[in-house]
């Protein structure tokens, strides 16, 4: 029994780390950088300065202490709850936002790893799902072809780099064996975007990246990252971002702070029993505040470095 009660305190510990690394996650991206801390600062001012302005105002009217504490009591408790329902309606739709956004750079990512014959099966499996139809593989430039409500459909799957669009160019073999082989409706899918000639030009159903999250999205198929992976993919950032502050301070750099912080410990401890205690006491001051100099400049590199990086 105590090994269970045990094991459930872990999972109560974990779960609350888990909600505290959420919490100032969002916090951070919604207040563009500013912490769960710094917010709750700003918070506890903000009802303070309102606090003292209500007490003022209302004794100023009533002359009383007890009318101005009891009316401010009230006000504020009003203030309080509606600005915390407020803020509560603002942060979740920010943080569905958030999420959506952490969505489109998972599967931005999964699309960009593809390959071309990897891409065409993940398109494949999309179409069959989305519109409850098969597909099958097609020779030439037609890289697949099924039925949708009864009219033949040929498909082309365009995998491009990333910031980059497809052209007329990328589809011209494709529209000419469409016409070739008699298949009047097509869909030309990539993983990016269309250039407007491509929309001018053809009469193809063209689905770029945002059509296909939205796919994913509609069909509520399991690629598209749900809530739960997203904190999972959060809380493993974090993890890995405190891993990575770790290995950057490196062995050897690590070494050379404890010796400077262990030569000072030392010249502390040997101070009372030398001829001149003054000096060993400075000098073990000046050792020790050197290597927490040089940790505090390692951390605050690496905190830098990774800043420039989410840039």
């Amino acid at each position: 029994m105590r090994m269970e009660e045990l094991l459930n305190f872990k999972d109560i510990l974990k779960d609350i780390r888990r909600k505290i690394i959420l919490n100032s996650y969002y916090t951070r991206k919604i207040k563009d950088g500013k912490g769960a801390q710094a917010t709750l600062v700003d918070w506890i001012f903000i009802t303070l300065v309102l606090t003292m302005f209500f007490l003022i105002t209302v004794f100023n009217s009533t002359k009383s202490v007890l009318a101005s504490i009891s009316i401010t009591a009230i006000l504020m408790g009003f203030f309080i709850a509606i600005a915390l329902m407020w803020k509560g309606k603002i942060r979740a739709r920010k943080i569905v936002s958030i999420n959506d956004q952490l969505a489109t750079e998972q599967i931005g990512g999964q699309l960009d790893g593809y390959g071309n014959r990897d891409f065409i099966a993940y398109a494949r499996e999309l179409l069959e799902n989305y519109y409850s139809t098969t597909f099958n593989e097609h020779h030439g430039n037609i890289d697949l072809i099924g039925e949708i409500d009864g009219d033949t459909y040929g498909v082309k799957c365009i995998k491009i780099p990333p910031d980059t669009k497809v052209v007329l160019r990328n589809v011209e073999y494709f529209i000419a064996d469409m016409e070739k082989g008699g298949v009047e409706e097509g869909i030309i899918i990539c993983n990016t975007s269309f250039a407007d000639e491509v929309r001018e030009e053809t009469d193809y159903l063209l689905l770029g990246f945002e059509q296909i999250k939205d796919m994913l999205l509609e069909r509520d198929d399991d690629r598209y990252p749900r809530r739960g992976e997203i904190e999972d993919l959060i809380v493993d950032r974090y993890d890995m971002g405190r891993k990575e502050l770790v290995d950057s301070i490196s062995f050897h750099g690590k070494g050379k702070i404890l010796r400077f912080i262990l030569l000072g410990v030392v010249f502390y401890l040997v101070s009372p029993i030398v001829s001149y205690p003054l000096y060993y006491r400075v000098a073990a001051l000046i050792s020790i505040s050197y290597g927490l100099i040089v940790g505090i400049y390692d951390i605050a590199l690496y905190i830098r470095n990774r800043r420039e990086e989410s840039i």
